[in-house]
């Protein structure tokens, strides 16, 4: 059997995850055909890459060597790719990845459009808990993602875009909904309506407190229209940033401002070693778009 690109993409997508169903999710394909593949891949190369239970997923020592040459691998493959496309007279696709859509990632879709309009711009969805793993995967071009604190993954390079101040999200019926500001530690008791496998939570809501506390969070949603729902039904309180009082007003909802967080701040995400042209021209629009909007 050839050692493909393919099989390598399909073993950096269970290095990843750790988890055959959920990475067999991500590539489009059934668990099962997943499966075959690794042990295609394990067999060419002559060791297991994997050890596997019926309770997790672990990479074998020589697995763990072959992720930073599998990788290096996809991205140069990814830069041929880009290279074969760049003389075409088709449109260029070019796909971003936005964890929270508002103002600021609006003006920045427009800025580009109208910037190059003989380009496909693709949107993707992407989740809260991890908008870097598509970038890093070659699945988008850039993604936009807000964070309390600057990221740093190896292969990644981010710019700051914008910084936001931060706002509780309550109920309607809050005994909180009707002030005009909240300390955070006034929300020392209050139960917060968490992001599902978010390795991040307790950075985004401040766990442990400067009191000590530990805020209760629960993990319930799948996505933030999801926290937003469960919040307006009164089941807990959440912290998001200042433009989601705008993008995201909806009946059942107040969001009120926390004047002792820091902001936190909208992050442009690229690969180090994808050199294009068009991602360098991106980033420049966005850059100028949001300086545009913060000046207004």
């Amino acid at each position: 059997m050839d050692l493909t690109v393919q099989h390598l993409r399909y073993f950096l997508a269970v290095a990843d995850e750790l988890h055959f169903a959920r990475a067999a999710e991500r590539l489009h394909i059934s668990p099962s055909s997943l499966s075959q593949q690794i042990q295609q891949l394990e067999r060419r190369v002559g060791t297991p890459l994997f050890r596997r239970t019926s309770r997790q997923v672990q990479l074998t020592p020589r697995g763990a060597d072959l992720v930073p040459l599998a990788r290096s691998v996809a991205v140069a493959m990814d830069g041929v790719t880009a290279w074969a496309d760049a003389d075409r007279k088709s449109p260029r696709v070019f796909r971003i990845g936005v964890a929270a859509a508002n103002e600021f990632t609006n003006a920045v879709l427009a800025a580009a459009v109208a910037r190059f309009p003989d380009v496909e711009w693709q949107i993707h969805s992407l989740p809260l808990t991890d908008p870097l793993t598509a970038v890093r995967d070659g699945e988008v071009e850039v993604s936009l993602m807000i964070g309390h604190e600057r990221p740093h993954v190896d292969g990644i390079e981010t710019t700051p875009l914008w910084s936001e101040d931060r706002m509780l999200v309550v109920n309607e019926s809050h005994g909180m909904a009707d002030r005009e500001s909240v300390r955070l530690e006034e929300t020392d008791e209050e139960t917060f309506i968490g992001i599902r496998d978010a390795g991040g939570a307790q950075g985004w809501f401040v766990d442990p407190r400067p009191s000590g506390v530990h805020p209760r969070i629960l993990p319930l949603a799948n996505q933030f229209d999801e926290v937003l729902q469960l919040c307006a039904a009164g089941v807990g309180v959440n912290i998001c940033g200042a433009t989601a009082a705008s993008t995201h007003a909806r009946p059942g909802l107040r969001y009120i401002p926390i004047t002792d967080l820091p902001p936190v701040t909208t992050y442009l995400c690229r690969r180090k070693s994808h050199a294009i042209p068009l991602i360098d021209a991106f980033e420049a629009v966005a850059v100028e778009a949001v300086s545009r909007l913060v000046r207004r």
